[in-house]
């Protein structure tokens, strides 16, 4: 008898007591999500793409202290090579080819440069507070590695490329094209301003700059100012 009283006693409790116990664990862990939402956010905002370039550009003309660390690599001329059975990717012009989409590089670049044996790919990583881009060069083997055939910068978090340097034969850049190179930098506002030589968002506080610089076609982003 006294056992069927304590069972029912503790049923009871649990009755009571139950709804508080659950609703203690839901308060908990809507507190751990609480708290958890406001670093998400930050961390969310800290990475979107126009922030961290627009820090980068800054950075790289407000004489910000950074580290340079270099690196060359003899690559195939070609994107991809079968070697005994292997597939060697060339991972410079596979970035390379992102300008290809945009409509920015000419399919011709790809074509003259697999003429050649080889390419070198010179590399020099700039790193520090607000530093994580590398500046690439590309020298032929058919001009004996002499001069740079061309050059660009990537932002390393974002792995956009924020800047080249190319032969104008192997460019092209109109008001279309220009667009879709700022839709693929993730830097899209309604105030961008269209001139000859450069692309001004007053908003974002940046440009592309375009200047011609004898055979050569510089783009690349810059403060606004």
């Amino acid at each position: 008898m006294k056992k069927k009283y304590l069972i029912s006693f503790l049923v009871f409790i649990l009755i009571i007591f139950s709804p508080i116990f659950v609703l203690y664990l839901l308060e908990d862990k809507n507190i751990n999500y609480l708290n958890s939402v406001p670093a998400s956010i930050m961390k969310k905002f800290n990475q979107e793409s126009d922030n961290i370039l627009i820090n980068l550009i800054y950075s790289k003309y407000n004489e910000t202290k950074y580290n340079v660390k270099s690196v060359d690599e003899f690559q195939h001329s070609v994107i991809e090579k079968e070697i005994q059975g292997s597939y060697v990717i060339n991972e410079t012009l596979i970035k390379l080819k992102e300008l290809e989409e945009i409509g920015l590089l000419k399919n011709d670049f790809f074509v003259y440069i697999s003429y050649n044996d080889q390419v070198i790919t010179r590399t020099n990583n700039f790193y520090g507070e607000n530093f994580n881009y590398s500046n690439k060069k590309l020298f032929l083997s058919n001009d004996n590695y002499e001069n740079a055939f061309m050059s660009f910068e990537v932002e390393n978090i974002t792995g956009k490329i924020i800047g080249f340097k190319i032969l104008k034969e192997y460019v092209v850049y109109n008001k279309d094209i220009l667009k879709n190179y700022i839709n693929y930098l993730d830097l899209n506002s309604e105030d961008w301003i269209f001139e000859s030589d450069e692309i001004v968002s007053k908003s974002k506080n940046i440009k592309i700059k375009i200047e011609n610089i004898n055979n050569f076609i510089s783009i690349s982003l810059v403060p606004y100012s």
